[in-house]
């Protein structure tokens, strides 16, 4: 996720390092399906924890892969694509797994899969609040109040600690029974965000709120459930819409470490159909290509995506809040296009690792670089569009009365909230050569 201009590579204590190597002797499964950024966010940051981890995808999990683990880890990302990828059988493979003893933790989207709604596996037995009773645009540092202290996801933690917060969602719990609290919601740190509003003393939210037409204020989120844990069967279900993964947050990361640990601490004996390494049999095999000429192609397709986030922040649309994650204005898509390039950076990082030829990626990217280079042509042109709309009037990522407009969203990201259009057939031909290439590091 790190190139010379944007580098933001998780940074590790030795103690961080040694602490999980004596702590935690349960292996866990990352999901890797429908979470891109988050994914290789979270690959990232276990990966510099020295965790015992591999990726697996739904089609292992459909396969009877997690009989080889011990937690099953689902990242940041939309849920209802991660059950559209699992289907029915990877749904019951998970609940088996959990009820037989597995440990289930979900960050954010991985959190919002686990529960009970219809795109939800209800390995816990609440809901999330719906859009309208929440506030879906906040992302930055928010402290944590009422920790359970004795919990061991806490050790080493102060009561008030901020942790990252990335456009959460938000727990529906009607009662209590079956489900422990861990933490709820205090104050936002001053720096954070709410759509693109920074959070400030001075900011009038009664005011935006009317104008933007939708909740915003962060007032709103205190004292709300943060993080909360429930059983499912003889398995553990830990569930955060925090992100304790967050890039640069030593804070974070000591805490992902003690839930690791706990989770872990109750091992399930693994199925004798499976050996650990089973998983490693869904890497597709290798055949030839030329090397030089898809590092060649990739260090292109990053350039040209790179380049289109430049124009965005030519035009004022956003601007680098961290170096894997752009801040953008109301009105604009902003998480699709940086999800893009970060994904093309990673790719291109990856191929130029290769010292031998590889997969079939010559013909993998000549498939995508006309797409990326088409996808990138009308997106200046739809940005340049909102640009002017946006300073005509109140538009939404969703809603413009300009037919061009309307046209060329529903063209390259169709019409919903999740990733759609010729974006997401981008981005799942470019996840799949990334988890390749990853799985062959």
């Amino acid at each position: 996720m790190t190139d010379s201009s944007h580098d933001d590579k998780t940074r590790t204590t030795d103690s961080d390092a040694a602490a999980i190597n004596q702590r935690q002797s349960a292996k866990t499964a990352l999901f890797w399906d429908e979470s891109f950024l988050w994914g290789l966010i979270a690959y990232e940051t276990l990966s510099a924890l020295d965790a015992d981890f591999d990726l697996v995808t739904a089609a292992d999990i459909r396969e009877g892969a997690l009989d080889s683990y011990d937690i099953l880890f689902v990242p940041g990302g939309w849920a209802s694509n991660k059950i559209k990828a699992l289907r029915t059988d990877g749904v019951e493979r998970i609940r088996s797994f959990v009820e037989n003893g597995g440990s289930y933790l979900g960050f954010c989207g991985g959190a919002g899969l686990a529960l009970a709604h219809e795109n939800g596996l209800a390995l816990a037995p609440i809901g999330r609040k719906p859009t309208h009773m929440r506030v879906p645009s906040f992302s930055g540092k928010i402290e944590l109040r009422e920790l359970a202290s004795k919990h061991p996801m806490w050790d080493g933690i102060a009561e008030g600690s901020s942790f990252y917060a990335w456009w959460p969602g938000m727990f529906s719990v009607q009662k209590t029974d079956g489900i422990k609290i861990l933490a709820r919601y205090g104050e936002p740190e001053e720096g954070s965000y709410v759509a693109d509003l920074m959070v400030e003393p001075s900011v009038d939210w009664d005011r935006h709120e009317h104008e933007y037409r939708t909740n915003l204020d962060p007032a709103r989120i205190k004292s709300e459930p943060a993080v909360i844990e429930t059983t499912y069967g003889a398995g553990r279900v830990l569930l955060s819409y925090l992100h304790f993964e967050t890039p640069e947050d030593s804070l974070g990361h000591r805490v992902l470490l003690n839930m690791l640990s706990y989770l872990g601490s109750g091992k399930k004996p693994l199925s004798k159909e499976h050996a650990p390494d089973s998983q490693a049999k869904a890497t597709p095999s290798p055949i030839v290509g030329d090397s030089a000429k898809a590092a060649t192609a990739t260090r292109a397709l990053e350039a040209t995506t790179l380049d289109l986030i430049d124009f965005g922040e030519e035009l004022g649309l956003w601007f680098w809040r961290k170096p894997w994650i752009i801040q953008w204005l109301r009105g604009v898509r902003g998480i699709e296009y940086c999800t893009l390039y970060i994904m093309l950076r990673t790719l291109s990082g990856l191929v130029s690792e290769q010292a031998d030829d590889n997969v079939h990626l010559r013909s993998a990217l000549e498939e995508v670089y006309p797409l990326v280079i088409s996808f990138t042509d009308n997106a200046k042109k739809l940005l340049e569009l909102e640009k002017r709309a946006i300073g005509q009037g109140y538009i939404t990522p969703l809603k413009s009365d300009d037919p061009e407009i309307q046209a060329l969203r529903e063209k390259l990201f169709s019409n919903a909230k999740s990733f759609g259009g010729s974006f997401k057939d981008i981005l799942d031909k470019i996840d799949a050569l990334v988890l390749v290439l990853l799985r062959s590091r």
